[in-house]
């Protein structure tokens, strides 16, 4: 049987940046080693990260192991367990709003989705499996970066220094560390035009109470035409409500 020479590369890719540690591998580096073209190991590598197999380090341009990595590795992670009680729950939020909904969760400096269900709506937001780089600029990130110490929060900014997506991003730690207070005041997270133009979103927080020490985001993504101040107080309504479910649900399940 023909070995698919792409799979190959990816999995020489993994390992190699594997072997390297904290200290992880740039393109070229990767290319050297690993005999490639550096436009193959950039598209590879990119794809990976995209999927959370891979992180960059945006000050160095490293790659290392990202967490979706250690979720393969672990199958019995609480993290799955929570997915797989939560997940239908997830859905029936989704069925009710008919937005995208994304249960997601930190992982050291990553916000990892591990529920994600899109509308089935023509115009509709899609967002990717992991987006530690950018979670200033979504709702959910923000919900899940408000649950932060200050020095876990130092380590999040060190690593993804704040840059401006959008006119509305948040671009500055002290930008951030205003907003993160005001939504752990107001008990939610929002987003408009911030991360995308166009992209609005609530999210709060789930404390699973099975899983102890996990906190997780449940977030509701909309077309900013759609996000007017009904359908926020709808979503945030409605988010709040399933993000109680999930966590009794979780509790009862566990027992």
């Amino acid at each position: 049987m023909q070995r698919s020479s792409t799979v190959d590369k990816s999995l020489n890719i993994l390992e190699a940046t594997r072997d390297a540690g904290e200290k992880g591998r740039g393109v070229r580096e990767l290319s050297r080693l690993l005999s490639i073209n550096p436009a193959t190991v950039h598209n590879l590598a990119w794809t990976l990260s995209y999927r959370g197999y891979l992180s960059q380090n945006p000050k160095t341009r490293r790659f290392v192991l990202g967490p979706a990595c250690q979720q393969l590795a672990s199958s019995q992670s609480p993290w799955r367990d929570l997915a797989e009680k939560a997940g239908p729950l997830v859905r029936q939020c989704q069925r009710e709003l008919d937005e995208s909904i994304m249960l997601a969760a930190l992982h050291g400096n990553e916000v990892v989705s591990l529920v994600y269900i899109p509308s089935t709506q023509a115009l509709r937001v899609d967002e990717p499996e992991v987006m530690g780089d950018r979670a200033y600029g979504t709702a959910v990130g923000k919900m899940l970066l408000s649950s932060l110490s200050e020095p876990a929060l130092q380590a999040y900014l060190r690593a993804h220094p704040p840059q401006a997506f959008m006119p509305r991003t948040l671009a500055t730690p002290e930008a951030i560390r205003k907003e993160l207070d005001r939504i752990r005041k107001r008990g939610y997270a929002e987003t408009r035009d911030e991360l995308c133009l166009g992209v609005s979103a609530m999210a709060v927080l789930v404390k699973p109470q099975a899983h102890a020490g996990i906190v997780a985001g449940l977030g509701a993504s909309a077309p900013t035409i759609r996000m007017d101040a009904r359908l926020k107080q709808t979503t945030l309504t409605v988010l709040r409500r399933f993000a109680g479910l999930i966590d009794r649900a979780d509790e009862s399940q566990a027992k």
